[in-house]
């Protein structure tokens, strides 16, 4: 159970933290935020928490934001964004703890079966850049050079593309006593 914990842990870290602000490529940026209404647009909140030692070992802690996918139906182009923060309480020596954002844009993502069920978000292109401890790193979320490193293109966001809430034992197929997760996912047409 802690491998899949960490599993999901790092993917969602990873692809949203990650999974995050940027406005849709070529548009006005209120209409990346619906100001227009011509966008199909998934709003998303996230919160991953663990406090349980024996299923998170010594990195104790969670990350919290939004991230906001959005499509033009016309054209298919679409655009990512997100916003999360995570802290991270580990034992002397062992992590980085203390709190650190990280921003995620990708212009480029899809819709098809994943880690979420048969439609999870993927990113196809973008960049993340964390901020908090020492300067900003800027890495890029999608390359495929065959690495463990590396994050595989299109890169599994963890995210459902189907609006609904999802609790604990929905994403990680389990519950227990310090562990909570939970993803909003909303969604509105464009007009």
């Amino acid at each position: 159970m802690r491998q899949h914990w960490r599993r999901l842990l790092a993917a969602l870290v990873i692809s949203v933290v990650t999974t995050l602000g940027v406005a849709a490529v070529g548009s006005a940026p209120a209409s990346a935020y619906g100001g227009v209404g011509s966008l199909d647009m998934w709003q998303v909140g996230l919160s991953f928490n663990c406090n349980n030692r024996a299923l998170c070992g010594d990195e104790l802690g969670g990350f919290w934001g939004w991230a906001q996918f959005t499509r033009d139906p016309a054209t298919g182009d679409t655009d990512a964004d997100a916003q999360l923060t995570g802290c991270f309480h580990s034992a002397p020596g062992v992590g980085a703890a203390g709190a650190q954002h990280f921003a995620v844009d990708a212009p480029g993502w899809i819709i098809q079966p994943g880690s979420a069920g048969p439609q999870t978000f993927f990113l196809t292109t973008g960049e993340m850049t964390f901020t908090g401890h020492g300067p900003p790193v800027t890495v890029p979320l999608t390359q495929d050079d065959g690495s463990l490193v590396t994050p595989a293109n299109p890169l599994d966001t963890g995210i459902p593309a189907v609006p609904g809430h999802y609790s604990t034992t929905e994403l990680l197929g389990f519950s227990a006593p310090g562990i909570s997760a939970n993803i909003q996912v909303a969604f509105k047409p464009a007009k």
